[in-house]
Order: C-alpha cells, then sequence, then structure tokens
C-alpha cells in the first residue's frame, strides 16, 4: 500500500461521522420503539409469579430508550463541532484527523468525543472513529507528528508511528 501524502478533508470526515451517527439513532430509536411495543404486549403478560417476561421486555425497553437519548445528545454535540486545523506541531487532541502507520500498514483515525468505533469512508479511505477514553484515543492524545509508540491491539503489542495530522 503506498504511503498517504494527504488526508481527507476533516469536515468531509466529521460530516460522514454525523451521517453515521445519525442512522444509528434511527436505528436506535425503531429499537426501541419495537421494545417498547414488545413490553406492553398481551403476549408478554405474566401467567404467573414467577414469570418475567414482561419485566424483562420493560428493561430492555428502558435501556434502548435511554440509550437512544444518548445518542440523540451526542448528535447534537457533534452537530456543533467545528472542523478545525491542527498545526504540524500540535499536539493530538479532540478533533485531530491521524494517519499513522502499525507495524508498516497504515492507518487513519478520527478522534471525536463520540462516535468511537463508527468506521466512515472519504475519498474512498477507511476512517476509523476513536473518542479520548478509548486505548487508541488515548495512545494518540498528546502525541506529535512524527512521535514513535507501541500499543497492544488485539492482544498484539505493535509499533506505531504518527505520519499525518491535520
Amino acid at each position: 500500500m503506498p504511503k498517504l501524502k494527504k488526508l481527507p478533508a476533516k469536515h468531509l470526515v466529521l460530516g460522514a461521522l454525523r451521517e453515521a451517527m445519525k442512522k444509528r439513532l434511527a436505528s436506535m430509536a425503531d429499537a426501541a420503539a419495537q421494545s417498547r411495543e414488545g413490553a406492553t404486549h398481551v403476549e408478554n403478560r405474566a401467567e404467573g409469579d414467577k414469570d418475567m417476561r414482561s419485566t424483562e421486555s420493560s428493561y430492555l425497553a428502558r435501556g434502548q430508550a435511554i440509550r437512544t437519548e444518548e445518542l440523540a445528545e451526542e448528535l447534537v454535540r457533534l452537530e456543533g463541532m467545528v472542523a478545525k486545523p491542527f498545526a504540524k506541531d500540535a499536539a493530538i487532541a479532540v478533533g485531530a484527523l491521524v494517519a499513522v502507520s502499525v507495524d508498516d500498514a497504515q492507518r487513519i483515525f478520527f478522534l471525536a468525543p463520540y462516535g468511537g468505533g463508527t468506521e466512515v469512508r472519504v475519498e474512498n479511505m477507511p476512517i476509523t472513529v476513536v473518542t479520548p477514553a478509548s486505548p487508541v484515543g488515548t495512545a494518540l492524545s498528546g502525541k506529535f507528528l512524527g512521535d514513535e509508540f507501541e500499543l497492544m491491539t488485539r492482544g498484539k503489542l505493535a509499533e506505531w508511528v504518527i505520519e499525518l495530522l491535520t
């Protein structure tokens, strides 16, 4: 794989993340609605004092409703996030788009406050969203262009090199 010379435009990455989060929110809202309907459905009513179907269904519905509310709030905050460029000598922080070499394989990460684990494709490049709380986000935070470090991922110690930053 040839080395990247330039990262995609950060506003496009942020836009792709917002779209992915909107889809996730719609999917979670649908699941929450179905769970809510299931919790009150006649077939889920208890048939005895040990029958917990309706209770379990209501717990699931409530959990999904809470997660839907959290996703909606995260999306509102992402809508307010501005894609600012990072100077070449700046420390990596939230909002950074970073290309790294991981044992000679190149990867692109976007450090965002929300949406960790989301994979987006911009300009035909796969980009993984990480949060500062994730192992990769923690490892990248505070590092600089050109820094090298080791990180254990998937049970394997790998050498990481920060190659591009914007």
